[in-house]
C-alpha cells in the first residue's frame, strides 16, 4: 500500500515530495533565473526558432516537478490484510524483508503489495534502495513509544523531509543528482503494524512511476546515470500554471513531447572521466548541433516540424547533476507561452491542438526566392523574420 500525504481538503491522498531550499518549489521564483547575459538561467533553444520566447526549463525543472519522493507504509492496510505476515489478532508483528533490512539491500514486491517485501540482488529489478534505518530515539519524546498513537502519513511525510534527504546523502556520499529520476522516500508501517508494536522506519530511494507509484529499476543509485530517460514520444503533463508535471497519454494535455535523448558523455566525458562541468553554453552548443535534427527525424521530416509550429528545445545538465553522475540530456518539443508552456493535446506526429486551436504554419517562402535575411538577435537566438505567438486559449 502506497500512502503519500493527504489532502486536508478532499481527505484524498496527495503526493509530498523533499525540497531543498535552493530547489524550484522551495520559493524561489524560476522565472527570476537568469545568466550573465539577460537570459533565463536553462534558457531552452529551437532549431526553427518562431519567436525567441524565453521559458525555464532544464533537467531542474524537470528534476523537481516530477521527482515527487512518497512514503510507502510497509505490510497491511487499514482492513487488516496482512498478507502472508502471519500476524493475528493479538500476535507481534512477523520479521520480514523490511524490518530485516540494512544499509545497502535493495526491496521489491509486487505491484500494489508493498506489504509483503522481498530483498533481491540490487542488479535485478527493485522498488526500493534502503540507505539507512532512521534512529527513531532521534525523534522528539514519546512519539515511538510502545503506547503512543500511529503518527499519521503527514507526520511520517514531515519526519522524511526533516529527517531522510540527509541520511540518504551520507549514504551516496554526496553523490544524489538532486533534479535527476531517483527520490528520497520512507517505509513506514500502517497503522495495523503499528497497533501491532512495529516501530521501524528505513530512509532510502525510488524511482517514481507515472501512476505515482514506486517503479522498478535496476542497479544501485550511486552506480548509474541518475538523469531522467524518457522514451521519444513521452508526454508530460501541464498544470493550471502552464509548469511541467508527470508523464501522461498524449491524448491528455501537455507542456511537451519528448524526442528522444542525448548522451552528453560522448561529448564531455563519462563519470570515471572526471572531466569537469561543461558550461550551459558549451551545452547548448553541442545539443544545438544534436536536437534539431533528432526533432526533424521524430516528426518525419523538416516540413512536418515545421508545420507544427512547435519549438525544439532541450535541457542542459546542472554541476550538482554532473558531479553526481548524471550525463543524460532531453530533447523535445512544445511552445513557450506566458511564462510557461502552451498547453498540448495530442501525438504532434497526428492530430495536434495547441491551447484548444489547430496549429497555423508559417508561411513559404514563394518559388525560387528566399525569404529576407532577418535582422541579427542576441546571442543564443536563431533569427526568423517571422513572429508566431502561441495561439490564445
Amino acid at each position: 500500500m502506497v500512502i503519500p500525504a493527504v489532502d486536508d481538503e478532499s481527505h484524498r491522498l496527495a503526493y509530498a515530495r523533499v525540497l531543498g531550499d535552493d530547489e524550484p518549489g522551495s520559493g524561489a521564483r524560476q522565472d527570476d533565473a537568469r545568466q550573465d547575459d539577460g537570459r533565463p538561467e536553462h534558457e531552452p533553444r529551437r532549431g526553427t526558432s518562431a519567436n525567441p520566447l524565453r521559458v525555464v526549463l532544464a533537467a531542474a525543472v524537470i528534476g523537481a516537478l516530477i521527482a515527487g519522493a512518497i512514503a510507502i507504509a510497509v505490510g497491511v492496510g487499514d482492513s487488516g490484510d496482512v498478507g502472508n505476515t502471519g500476524i493475528g489478532s493479538t500476535e507481534k508483528l512477523a520479521k520480514n524483508a523490511f524490518t530485516e533490512s540494512v544499509s545497502g539491500d535493495c526491496l521489491d514486491w509486487a505491484a500494489g503489495d508493498p506489504g509483503n517485501p522481498t530483498k533481491v540482488d540490487c542488479d535485478l529489478r527493485h522498488r526500493f534502495e534502503v540507505a539507512d534505518r532512521l534512529d527513531t530515539a532521534l525523534l522528539p519524546g514519546s512519539e515511538f513509544g510502545e503506547s503512543a498513537t500511529w503518527p499519521g502519513p503527514q507526520r511520517f511525510a514531515q519526519i522524511r523531509d526533516e529527517q531522510c534527504a540527509v541520511i540518504v546523502d551520507r549514504y551516496l556520499s554526496g553523490k544524489r543528482d538532486p533534479y535527476g529520476r531517483f527520490s528520497v522516500s520512507m517505509m513506514f508501517p500502517s497503522q495495523v503494524q503499528w497497533d501491532k508494536g512495529a516501530r521501524e522506519l528505513r530512509c532510502g530511494l525510488q524511482q517514481t512511476g507515472p501512476d505515482g507509484q514506486p517503479a522498478q529499476f535496476a542497479g544501485r543509485v550511486d552506480a548509474q546515470d541518475q538523469s531522467f530517460k524518457w522514451a521519444p514520444g513521452t508526454c508530460i503533463g501541464i498544470d493550471a500554471a502552464r509548469k511541467p508535471t508527470v508523464e501522461v497519454d498524449c491524448t491528455e494535455k501537455h507542456a511537451f513531447q519528448t524526442t528522444g535523448t542525448v548522451d552528453m558523455a560522448v561529448k564531455f566525458g563519462d563519470r570515471l572521466s572526471r572531466r569537469p562541468w561543461p558550461s550551459k553554453e558549451e551545452q547548448n552548443a553541442f545539443l544545438a548541433s544534436v536536437c534539431p535534427g533528432q526533432a526533424q527525424r521524430f516528426m518525419g521530416g523538416k516540413e512536418k516540424l515545421e508545420a507544427t509550429t512547435l519549438n525544439t528545445q532541450w535541457s542542459v545538465i546542472l554541476e550538482p547533476s554532473w558531479l553526481a553522475g548524471s550525463r543524460t540530456a532531453i530533447c523535445y518539443i512544445g511552445l513557450p507561452d506566458r511564462g510557461g508552456f502552451a498547453t498540448l493535446v495530442g501525438d504532434a506526429r497526428e492530430t495536434l491542438l495547441i491551447n484548444g486551436k489547430l496549429p497555423v504554419p508559417p508561411p513559404q517562402a514563394p518559388p525560387g526566392r528566399a525569404l529576407p535575411t532577418p535582422v541579427p538577435l542576441p546571442g543564443g537566438y536563431d533569427a526568423n523574420d517571422v513572429e508566431v505567438p502561441a495561439p490564445g486559449g
